[in-house]
Order: C-alpha cells, then structure tokens, then sequence
C-alpha cells in the first residue's frame, strides 16, 4: 500500500477521494510557495527553476493553481525515472486535448488507479518471495541468517532487473507520444 499520495508528503489515508482533497486545498483560490514546498518537501530553489525553465508556469499573484501544483507533484514523483521534460511532455499530450486541467485530470486519475491496483501488485502476480525461497532452498538451510541474507540480495537484484524492464517499457510508451 502507497503510504502517501505519490510526489507529496502527504498521508493517503483519503477518505472522500483525490478530487476533494484537492478541492480543500485550493479552496482559498491557491498556494502559495511555502505551502507547495511544506506539501511536496522540495526546496524553493528547485520550484522556482522549475518555473524559470518553464517546466511549470508561473504563480499568479504569488499563487499556485491546482493545475501548476499537480504539475510540480507530477515531475516530482517521476523526476528520479524520466527527465523533467519528458514529464511536461506527457502533460502535455494530455493538455492538448484536455485543456489547462490536465495536469489535475492525469494526477486524480493516477491517484484513482493507485487505489484500485493491488498494493503490491508485482509480487503478488508473481510471487517472488516463494520463488526466491524455492531458489535459495537446499542450497542454504532454512532459517540461517546467511539463507536471510541471500534470499535479501536475490530480491534486490530481481526488483532491480525488473525495475530496469519496467523502465525501458516506460520510455518505449513514451517514446510513442506524439
């Protein structure tokens, strides 16, 4: 289970949906700098150079929109994967059809799927801690600390191997938006 909302510092435990999360928090018709940076745990540094290099518009009147700050969240969650403008650019293909709500329409929906897809959703469809144990088994007895110990290195190297995988998928699909 996601322990908080995807780019944020925020706790998931939503009751009433993403939508009317983000319908209190610009109930008050924005945020301002230091409240994205309290929400999202950059620094005002790396926000304003986002807004410099035009990867997020500017504030307006010193206030961020649900859009701008969907926007932030967004490149935040995905800024260790892809680069800052391929994420705009995914915002973008959606934007073009979408409208200025895009980046709020691709981010509650993002969020809805979170919420549907099963916490653990690798591991469950293909159960790689039973494999690993049936791989490490016999070959180092159960319980020792060193089987521990191996069956943690397979799973990172695995997760990593797939993790890899994933990626290069990403970035095909990516790639594919036009």
């Amino acid at each position: 289970m996601v322990r908080f909302l995807p780019g944020t510092t925020v706790e998931m435990n939503i009751d009433h949906g993403i939508q009317d999360f983000l319908s209190s928090l610009f109930a008050a018709n924005g945020l301002v700098l230091s409240q994205v940076l309290q929400l999202t745990g950059l620094s005002a540094h790396t926000v304003q150079n986002w807004v410099k290099r035009k990867f997020v518009s500017p504030p307006v009147n010193k206030k961020y929109d649900c859009g701008q700050f969907c926007t932030i969240v967004m490149i935040n969650m995905m800024n260790d994967i892809f680069q800052i403008d391929q994420v705009t650019r995914m915002i973008r293909y959606v934007e073009t059809i979408c409208g200025k709500g895009a980046p709020a329409l691709i981010y509650t929906c993002f969020i809805d799927l979170l919420r549907r897809v099963p916490g653990d959703a690798i591991r469950e469809a293909t159960g790689i801690d039973d494999i690993i144990a049936e791989v490490v088994g016999g070959k180092v007895p159960d319980g020792l600390e060193a089987g521990e110990r191996l069956k943690k290195v397979l799973k990172v190297m695995l997760l990593t191997h797939l993790s890899a995988q994933i990626k290069a998928e990403a970035n095909q699909l990516l790639g594919a938006l036009e």
